[in-house]
């Protein structure tokens, strides 16, 4: 009896832990974002501070300020630059390698964010290993520099004698609803939600419960429909009906349209 009784519990455990691993892990899908380049949008529905950031370059003395060659074999210095706001580093840039004049030319993934009163901080910095670097130079502002003017060139002077070349734009937007969410019979489980989404202005937070998408209940649909109706929720202008993270409290949230930006 007993040693029926130890398989029973040792069959039980083996299922639990397979359940848990594959077989009964909820799917999770993030509704899709696509490009909106073209759309032309009023300022007022721009958000205040948020812009496209391209770094370009950067120029360095060609040795130390001690007079001392870059590295031990003379060759140049392994440039890259560090952007902060509000004392958070929101990119680090690749490293280029043995140029005192490295060109990047590359725009940042996502949108970011500097507010007027914020804390602008740009650093330029030498590679060393992967756990060590030089700083070169900085400069720091609060909010943009003044020489970042939308659309055009801006050389910003850091200090020893270096140089970096930005250029700001105005923002991209998205189209899309803005949810990571898991996908269970009766619900969709909200994990996350992007910050300057339409889901997010209507007040949609992790861990809510999504239980109708417009007219259609969550319980009703399998699992591609549910899917395919929150991905075009946004563009129908929706309203989702929405638990508490406790599944209580059924709430409408009305999506306001399909604009979503995707901020570093």
């Amino acid at each position: 009896m007993l040693a029926a009784m130890h398989r029973l519990f040792s069959c039980l455990i083996a299922a639990a832990a397979l359940c848990s691993a594959s077989a009964c892990a909820y799917p999770r899908h993030t509704t899709p974002l696509n490009t909106a380049s073209d759309l032309k949008l009023p300022s007022e529905q721009v958000p205040g501070g948020m812009y496209t950031f391209q770094l370009i370059s950067a120029t360095a003395p060609e040795t130390k300020i001690s007079g001392l060659p870059w590295d031990d074999d003379g060759s140049g210095p392994d440039l890259f630059v560090r952007l902060y706001v509000n004392e958070r580093m929101v990119y680090e840039s690749p490293v280029i390698e043995n140029s005192t004049k490295p060109q990047w030319n590359r725009v940042l993934p996502h949108n970011v964010i500097i507010p007027r009163d914020s804390e602008f901080r740009i650093e330029l910095w030498d590679y060393d290993t992967a756990v060590s670097a030089d700083p070169i130079g900085r400069m720091e502002h609060r909010g943009l520099p003044p020489t970042a003017i939308p659309g055009a060139l801006a050389r910003l002077q850091l200090d020893s004698a270096t140089m970096l070349v930005i250029s700001v734009n105005p923002p991209r937007p998205h189209r899309g609803v803005g949810l990571t969410v898991e996908v269970r019979p009766d619900l969709l489980k909200v994990l996350k939600v992007e910050p300057f989404s339409p889901a997010a202005r209507a007040g949609i937070r992790s861990g809510d419960q999504i239980v109708g998408i417009g007219t259609e209940r969550v319980k009703d649909l399998d699992e591609g429909a549910k899917m395919s109706e929150l991905s075009l929720a946004a563009g129908r202008k929706a309203k989702l009906s929405v638990l508490d993270s406790q599944g209580k409290n059924e709430r409408d949230a009305q999506l306001d349209g399909d604009i979503v930006w995707l901020v570093m």
